[in-house]
């Protein structure tokens, strides 16, 4: 029997509240960011996206919460989105309203 390779996910909080780009994992060099599983809540009404760089591709389409409103991805190990080669994962927010959740997520070459 073949020996599966273990992906060592990565967890993180979010908890951004400034208008515009908000860095949620760094770029690695020659190494692309997959999102499996994340949870957001906004404080207020916010519109947010995930996107591939600061101001960059979008990964998702600006999604609009109200007050308390939010969003649940479910673990998939295929990973919901990725960014694209030696780019950061960015969360724009359209306004200075509070977002929190958290992601779990894993990079590959």
């Amino acid at each position: 029997m073949a020996s599966k390779t273990l992906i060592p996910y990565i967890n993180l909080a979010i908890d951004h509240a400034a208008s515009g780009d908000n860095t949620l994992v760094a770029a690695q060099t020659g190494k692309r960011i997959i999102v499996h599983q994340l949870f957001l809540v906004a404080a207020g009404a916010v519109n947010v996206r995930f996107e591939s760089g600061a101001g960059g591709t979008a990964l998702t389409g600006q999604m609009n919460f109200a007050a308390n409103g939010g969003i649940v991805l479910p673990f998939s190990e295929q990973g919901w989105f990725e960014t694209a080669q030696s780019t950061l994962l960015n969360l724009e927010l359209s306004g200075a309203v509070s977002v929190d959740g958290s992601l779990k997520y894993s990079v590959k070459a």
